[in-house]
């Protein structure tokens, strides 16, 4: 009896994957860690995790979250393990990874997110792992995760900046605009909602034109953080 093409190919193809997908022994430490050099140095072999080696990240680094988790969408626990060097290169900011494991140690995902928190959206469903991802400049914004079909998927699409620092022409204030969760349309669903100023620290002229400064009877205005030019009230809503 011949046996198809195809099925051959796709046996080859999933014994390479099973042959190649790494492991991360030391979740057996759990809830411990009994070497940090020796965990991190590990961390960093099994899943080629590329960072600015410096003395002062060599003697920053540390572990700053080794824990079991669940996420919705999947009622299987994972670990969740924040790793942080402290320091770096505009470029490779924040300078930290958070990984998220299998209970066999298996890679589901890796993040490089400024902050994250484990957020409830549902109130009888397993939270969902919120990410606030930012750049060396000061921009930035959310992603939300949830387990589909075994993989960390981000599940919102707002494509809007939920996070400023940089002093180009307005901040936000809150830096970080704050997670609202709420049903904002009354339809028995919670909904998210980004809230906070919008701090212009530069004057604009109807034509959209910036300037830094200003004369009012005779007196000479900067505007700046501390001095703004105005404070508007903003709302991001997402159904």
């Amino acid at each position: 009896m011949k046996t198809p093409l195809l099925s051959i190919l796709s046996f080859m193809a999933l014994s390479c994957t099973q042959k190649n997908e790494k492991k991360f022994g030391q979740v057996s430490d759990y809830p411990a860690i009994k070497d940090s050099a020796l965990f991190i140095r590990n961390l960093r072999q099994t899943f080629d995790l590329v960072i600015h080696e410096s003395p002062e990240q060599q003697e920053g680094e540390k572990i700053t979250a080794f824990k079991k988790v669940k996420i919705n969408g999947s009622d299987q626990d994972y670990y969740f393990i924040e790793y942080d060097w402290k320091t770096g290169p505009t470029s490779g900011y924040p300078w930290k990874n958070q990984i998220i494991l299998t209970s066999d140690g298996k890679l589901v995902k890796t993040l490089f997110a400024q902050r994250y928190e484990f957020i409830k959206i549902f109130p009888k469903q397993n939270p969902f792992l919120l990410a606030t991802l930012v750049t060396g400049h000061g921009n930035g914004g959310h992603e939300i995760y949830k387990i589909t079909a075994d993989s960390l998927v981000n599940i919102y699409d707002g494509n809007v900046k939920t996070y400023d620092t940089d002093e180009d022409n307005k901040v936000y204030e809150p830096h970080e605009l704050q997670l609202k969760i709420k049903d904002d349309n009354n339809d028995g669903f919670n909904d998210i909602a980004f809230t906070g100023k919008l701090v212009l620290i530069q004057g604009r002229t109807p034509d959209g034109f910036w300037y830094d400064n200003t004369t009012i009877d005779g007196r000479k205005i900067n505007y700046s953080v501390d001095n703004p030019y105005k404070k508007i009230p903003v709302e991001y809503i997402f159904l």
